[in-house]
């Protein structure tokens, strides 16, 4: 399958908190963009979503063959899985997490937004706005209730070293976040950043 930008910039769309907050916000800026959707954030975008990220991708098979908001949307996760269009190898630092924790090495680190970062940059996007993923323990914006069942994810180590090893990277440059502690990271995006190209 051919990967090419529609548009010079990517929104990758969490489920964090801060998403609703973060997507109006983007969008009152006007710039033309295509989007990559995390988890449930693409049943929330006002528009057709280009790209689905997930990291999880053999636990999220019934949602790859289900997807809402347009049957043209690219599913990406990491190997080959029922469901998914393109499976990717990335390779990241080892942080031992297999060692440390006992489980496969297959994990990803940093979250899914660096997965979708990651892809986004191969495929070729200018620049990547992340909203509503803030690397957070506030909980998911569909549950607005918050209460220890909501709460979370809890981010590990492993996680922060991830996104602290991609912000020295070259093309972090290309990369923002609206929100949270990816903001801190990387930097946070403006309209004026996104405008420089």
């Amino acid at each position: 399958m051919e990967l090419k930008p529609g548009h010079l910039v990517l929104l990758i769309l969490g489920d964090g908190d801060s998403m609703p907050s973060d997507l109006k916000t983007f969008l009152s800026w006007g710039i033309p963009h295509d989007v990559g959707a995390l988890g449930r954030g693409i049943k929330d975008y006002p528009g057709k979503v280009q790209h689905w990220f997930n990291a999880d991708g053999d636990s999220a098979i019934h949602w790859a063959r289900n997807l809402p908001n347009g049957l043209d949307t690219i599913k990406h996760s990491f190997g080959e899985i029922d469901g998914f269009d393109v499976d990717w190898d990335i390779t990241q630092h080892d942080y031992h997490f297999d060692i440390i924790t006992g489980e496969k090495a297959l994990r990803t680190h940093g979250s899914s937004a660096l997965f979708g970062t990651f892809a986004g940059l191969h495929i070729g996007y200018e620049k990547i706005v992340l909203a509503g993923c803030p690397l957070d323990t506030n909980g998911h914006y569909y549950w607005p209730d918050k209460r220890k069942e909501t709460l979370g994810p809890i981010w590990l180590g492993f996680d922060f070293m991830a996104w602290l090893d991609f912000a020295e990277m070259p093309e972090a440059d290309r990369v923002r976040s609206l929100s949270g502690y990816t903001a801190k990271m990387i930097g946070e995006a403006t309209r004026e950043w996104v405008m420089q190209y």
